[in-house]
């Protein structure tokens, strides 16, 4: 970014202001030809100052033009602590912002509406919704979702209700609000609600759900919520599929995960003129905050994602076309076997830049074998002469991949960990193997973009969205090494990405 010129950890193609801090996306629509793209700013980034609504454009989801604010608070008037996470809606010609004005010292905040004739301003903020009567026992009320839906407008909010002796823990909900005029709302009810209790296959549900999200599928409605919980904050964003009807999610399945990484919260949807789904979310910092401080800037927005369905109502995710546009040329590529006992340099020259695509197919004999390690290493090394390196390690016994960035920085501020994603190995069909002899066999599709720290793998449909610091900066090495087991077969491309943000 043009404010962060010497850092290589700072991102070149993925959203984020030329300084500050960086979270929530909020209300990406496609308005009057062109895709606008809000998000939640402070100019600092120890945050003393209030939240905007920070502002980008791009007419193909790839190249992106910074504009100053769209939404600023008022002093004054409810939102003078900030405007905070919503969406927007375009009607009767002009876009409507909704979003929650944040008091500090109100765990309720209310929803405000503000209009804009061209997507770059938002002005005429007024009350839309206040927060649900106490007899409910909530604990937390924010982030509206607003969208057309089976013949009205709709609005689902975030909240928590607490739990008590009788009814366990605290309760996740999205409370729904209906309007025909999108200025008069009317409370309909709980759209979808989960108790918190730590048992089954959901994932924990936190004690309230914030920036609630809505798709609808065909017969299929896809909600996702961000777990909060009062000791931890932010935990992680769940996805949960059911029945689409008019005033609740039906039949709901369980909570799952909607990234498996460490470092994606609070997405933001919306339906783009093919009809997509695609979703952005906000990349949290993977270091301590006395390290973002330091360098003066503090989290992004991911690369846009496609959300679908499986005939089940199973969610999926899979990166977008457009995202092909971004290579600037491929620097490396191996194909063919990979022997046992061997490691093959990707690149032949140390020239991996800090921002690159590494596409990876791999095809092996079966998955009675050890692991095959893709490594990024950097160019430098610590007094022991062991350079930092992050791990993608594909698990053929277990079908998963992996990335274990244990040792990808040495500096203790950095974020440790090992994140996977499960059925990522896939076998050959009976009819497949029949017609192609490939019975026995196991393969592998994965792409992963890394743009600075932040890396995004999509493999299975399925994402991993994660946060790493290196202390020596770029070229770096991309090695891999089959593992014994017997040959691996496939291709790895590492591919040149350029700058699209400014």
């Amino acid at each position: 970014m043009p404010a962060l010129p010497n850092d290589h950890h700072a991102p070149h193609f993925h959203v984020r202001s030329v300084d500050g801090y960086v979270n929530d996306p909020n209300g990406p629509v496609h308005y009057r030809g062109v895709f606008h793209l809000y998000f939640q700013q402070v100019f600092d980034t120890p945050r003393t100052g209030p939240v905007h609504w920070g502002h980008a454009t791009s007419s193909d989801l790839v190249t992106w033009t910074l504009h100053r604010p769209a939404l600023t608070p008022s002093s004054g008037t409810p939102d003078e602590g900030g405007c905070w996470s919503g969406n927007t809606v375009p009607a009767d010609d002009r876009l409507y912002a909704f979003y929650s004005a944040f008091d500090p010292a109100n765990p309720f905040q209310p929803v405000r509406r503000a209009e804009s004739a061209d997507g770059f301003e938002f002005t005429g903020s007024v009350p839309m919704v206040g927060p649900p009567d106490a007899s409910e026992s909530p604990v937390q009320f924010r982030d509206p979702f607003v969208w057309w839906h089976h013949g009205r407008w709709c609005m689902i909010v975030g909240a928590g209700l607490a739990g008590d002796d009788a009814d366990g823990g605290a309760l996740g909900q999205a409370r729904l609000y209906e309007s025909s005029d999108l200025t008069r709302w009317s409370y309909v009810g709980p759209f979808a609600s989960r108790r918190r209790t730590g048992e089954g296959t959901d994932h924990d549900t936190g004690m309230m759900w914030e920036c609630p999200q809505y798709a609808a599928l065909g017969e299929w409605g896809v909600l996702l919520v961000g777990a909060w919980d009062s000791h931890q904050g932010i935990t992680h964003v769940l996805a949960i599929s059911g029945r689409d009807q008019a005033d609740r999610l039906a039949d709901p399945g369980p909570a799952v995960r909607a990234d498996q990484g460490p470092n994606f919260y609070a997405p933001s949807v919306m339906r783009d003129p093919s009809g997509r789904v695609l979703v952005w979310g906000w990349v949290t910092e993977g270091r301590e905050t006395v390290a973002s401080v330091e360098a003066d800037w503090s989290g992004m927005l991911t690369l846009p994602r496609v959300l679908t369905v499986t005939g089940a109502g199973e969610p999926r995710w899979h990166p977008p076309a457009e995202l092909a546009a971004l290579r600037d040329g491929a620097v490396g590529c191996v194909e063919g076997p990979l022997e046992d006992g061997s490691s093959v340099d990707v690149v032949d020259v140390v020239d991996v830049p800090a921002q690159f695509e590494l596409d990876l197919a791999l095809t092996a004999s079966g998955t009675d074998r050890d692991a095959t390690r893709v490594r990024l290493v950097t160019s430098g090394a610590d007094g022991a002469g062991e350079p930092e390196h992050l791990d993608l390690l594909v698990d053929w016994r277990a079908g998963t991949v992996a990335v274990d960035r244990d040792l990808a920085s040495r500096d203790p501020r950095s974020h440790r960990g090992t994140f996977t994603i499960a059925d990522a190995v896939a076998a050959a069909g009976d009819e497949d193997a029949e017609e192609t002899g490939a019975q026995g066999r196991a393969s592998v599709r994965f792409r992963l973009l890394v743009d600075g720290s932040v890396g995004e793998l999509f493999a299975a449909d399925q994402t991993l969205t994660f946060r790493f610091y290196p202390q020596s900066p770029p070229p770096w090495t991309l090695r891999v090494t089959p593992g014994a087991g017997g040959p691996v077969d496939g291709r790895v491309t590492v591919w040149r990405l350029r700058r699209s943000v400014r």
